[in-house]
């Protein structure tokens, strides 16, 4: 048996975001059990598994995160390594994730500690939203109310290379963007600038439509 053998999962949660305070605790914020997409593949998301182990020796342990859909092949996310100063202890990993989910479905996540065969599955389902179509009286209420924002700005990154790009959607007939602003392909994708990587934009449209849409629907509700 290898000095890791023992060592077993806690179990792992899943948030937006998580950062280590003063105190060495993890603060999550924003944690979910799926994702909502609005295109495929979706825009490269991005989130925190936070895994916790018992039963750790002394020394560095390494763990693994590998996703999949169904049956089909792993792709392999993050590795992750803890450090423990005494034997026969817990710990609590942070691993960032990014993913372009190629379609809906339950997906798998495999956390896998490194020399052995110790291996946590947790779900995670990506569901579709529907498009954000916006009604007649939705556009007139926004012709005539102008706190009401029509139009909204997405700053994406490539995933690859960095560079950045700011994008606009608007669902009223707006005057020339400004410098530096581009409005989202109709195809949906780009091809980065810089190192042609291409990148998914339908899925961050979909999300900045959703948003004008909410805001639009609340005003609605409050000339009720």
């Amino acid at each position: 048996m290898g000095k890791k053998d023992h060592a077993i999962f806690g179990g792992a949660v899943f948030c937006d975001n998580a950062s280590r305070g003063a105190s060495g605790k993890i603060d999550c914020r924003g944690v979910f059990t799926s994702f909502w997409a609005w295109a495929y593949p979706t825009s490269t998301r991005t989130w925190h598994a936070i895994v916790t182990l018992y039963n750790l020796t002394e020394g560095t342990t390494s763990v693994t995160a590998a996703i999949s859909l169904g049956r089909g092949k792993k792709t392999t996310l993050a590795h992750g390594d803890i450090q423990t100063s005494k034997g026969n202890v817990g710990n609590v990993v942070n691993m960032p994730l990014r993913f372009e989910f190629p379609r809906e479905g339950l997906y798998t996540m495999y956390f896998n500690i490194v020399g052995t065969t110790t291996t946590l599955k947790v779900p995670l389902r990506v569901n579709t939203q529907a498009w954000p179509h916006f009604t007649k009286t939705q556009l007139e209420l926004l012709e005539r109310n102008p706190r009401i924002p029509h139009s909204v700005r997405a700053n994406v990154v490539c995933s690859e290379c960095g560079k950045p790009y700011v994008f606009e959607e608007s669902v009223l007939p707006e005057p020339p963007l400004a410098s530096g602003v581009r409005p989202f392909p109709d195809s949906g994708v780009i091809e980065c600038e810089v190192c042609k990587h291409r990148l998914n934009l339908k899925d961050i449209q979909g999300q900045v439509r959703s948003s004008i849409k909410t805001a639009v629907a609340a005003a609605v509700r409050g000339e009720k």
